[in-house]
């Protein structure tokens, strides 16, 4: 539980009674005649760490720079001996063109304490902006708090696979709950968003005239990911497995290595760990009649893919900005989401990570 000094530092505005808090975001606006509100939906971070606050209301005020929306930042302290909730308001602001008013949107942050795991819906559901669309963000692996009444309610679900340490029964759970909820919720997960660049990319390789017919002599396809981003190749491949119709012929035939059937042809699908600050560093794909390479150099805003046909070479760049948790959200949200395809994609991925059967 953070101390009362250690919330004070925090950058999270004005605390406020819950009683009036109502009131109080009324005088907020009042208080400054420049300022004009602007919301197009509900955003809520959801987290077990109180030491997010910060960062989160860091990531807000930059989300708010392209998407309007009443943001609440719900940190949660389940083991605290007693309950409690306590909350703050400000609001992030731009300038409009002419610059002569901010165009800003409130934030409300609530430190809910004590195991009352109704609290957090009941909280997050009281204070949310009329009848627009909730955005929900659930860091950090799923807990007890993870329950119908909450997720019936999210309209896109935000999550970050790549936080879990052991995401296969998190897959699990979050597949159970979009069932449950009848897909009544969209699923935006970041770890899949790392590498949409890479899947854009791969895709204008081959729309380059002759490249289809590499994938008719393909070899190999070696991934190669920085630590702790196993999951991000995992999903790239997947991805291509769906896209093509290769099939996963068995599991693990050597270190990270999978064999996979393309009509009456193997292709090997390695796993390799690579170096930089991208997610995947380097993807080939290596046969016969050529291939191609992608390639992400730390530092660098685009991916070069590397296309070689008939003893000729050819260069494509994509460009990729998506690295901060911000920037990462922000893409998202300006795309929609395929959740049914998702899922049918994480069914190849439990088996790369080495799950039998089919999953859920």
């Amino acid at each position: 539980m953070m101390t009362a000094q250690e919330l004070s530092a925090l950058d999270l505005g004005n605390e406020v009674p819950l009683r009036e808090l109502d009131k109080q975001l009324r005088l907020l606006w009042e208080s400054n005649e420049a300022r004009t509100k602007a919301s197009l939906a509900n955003f809520a971070i959801y987290s077990e760490r109180p030491d997010q606050l910060a960062a989160n209301t860091e990531l807000i005020r930059e989300v708010t720079r392209e998407h309007a929306c009443r943001a609440l930042l719900v940190a949660a302290v389940p083991d605290a001996p007693e309950v409690s909730v306590r909350a703050w308001i400000t609001a992030h602001c731009q300038l409009a063109a002419g610059g002569k008013k901010s165009v800003c949107t409130e934030q409300i942050s609530f430190m809910i304490a004590g195991n009352s795991p109704s609290l957090v819906p009941n909280t997050v559901f009281s204070y949310l902006d009329s009848d627009l669309p909730l955005i929900f963000w659930w860091q950090g692996p799923f807990t007890e708090r993870w329950e119908p009444h909450l997720y019936a309610s999210i309209d896109r679900l935000v999550i970050d696979s790549g936080e879990w340490p052991d995401p296969l029964p998190q897959f699990t759970l979050l597949e159970e709950a979009w069932k449950n909820a009848k897909g009544d919720f969209t699923v935006n997960d970041l770890m899949w968003t790392r590498v949409l660049h890479l899947r854009l990319a791969l895709a204008s390789a081959f729309d380059q005239p002759g490249a289809i017919g590499i994938l008719a002599g393909l070899q190999e396809v070696v991934i190669s990911s920085v630590e702790g981003n196993s999951l991000a190749a995992r999903m790239l491949a997947a991805w291509m497995m769906d896209q093509t119709g290769w099939t996963l012929e068995s599991g693990q035939t050597a270190q990270d290595t999978f064999k996979l059937r393309a009509g009456n042809r193997e292709i090997a699908l390695r796993f390799l760990k690579g170096a930089g600050t991208h997610a995947v560093s380097e993807v080939r794909l290596n046969g016969t009649g050529g291939g191609v390479v992608l390639t992400q150099e730390s530092g660098d805003g685009f991916i070069h893919a590397k296309l070689t046909l008939g003893g000729t070479s050819s260069e494509v760049l994509t460009p990729c900005a998506c690295e901060t948790p911000a920037e990462l959200v922000t893409e998202r949200l300006r795309r929609g989401c395929n959740t049914p395809r998702y899922f049918r994609i994480l069914r190849t991925v439990r088996r790369l990570l080495g799950e039998e059967g089919q999953g859920v």
